[in-house]
């Protein structure tokens, strides 16, 4: 059975990635990397797997760059160990800013990462899509004019 990681973020980016999921189905061994300050996201999953704590880049928004840093490089190091442990096919993530170290740390492994830019980025790419644009195997955005305006982004429909 091929092995799916997804990134789960909060809110609005949770939501589509268990859509989703949803269209996957149960044809796959998923592994979630879900926020460690996050206790909703984990009661919210539908379709059974593991699910693996991240430190998020940005807790608060008054935190210092410094500290921001230091969680980055703690989450990059994190899921490299989770991917050697696990060994996903594919990293799949729906634009939250966890995506950042994680697709770094599948990339370096030579595990293929698919980014699919939130629904709510109608006009331009999210800080995310913008960090992570011409650095995945395939980088979704879910509105068609967005696609025409980003080179090498694809329009693959909304996912809700």
């Amino acid at each position: 059975m091929k092995k799916v990681a997804v990134v789960l973020g909060r809110g609005g980016h949770t939501t589509q990635t268990f859509a989703l999921v949803d269209l996957l189905g149960t044809q796959f061994q998923y592994l979630y990397l879900i926020g460690l300050l996050d206790p909703l996201t984990p009661k919210k999953i539908r379709i059974p797997g593991r699910a693996l704590p991240v430190l998020a880049p940005r807790l608060l928004p008054q935190d210092s760059k410094i500290m921001a840093v230091i969680r980055t490089l703690f989450t990059l190091v994190l899921s490299f160990f989770y991917f050697v442990m696990f060994r996903p096919t594919v990293v799949i993530s729906c634009g939250t800013g966890l995506t950042v170290p994680i697709f770094y740390s599948a990339r370096f492994l030579g595990i293929r990462t698919v980014f699919i830019e939130s629904m709510s980025r109608v006009e331009t790419l999210s800080i995310t899509g913008r960090i992570l644009l011409g650095k995945t195997d395939l980088f979704f955005v879910q509105w068609p004019g967005l696609a025409q305006k980003i080179p090498g982004a694809i329009y693959g429909g909304q996912l809700l």
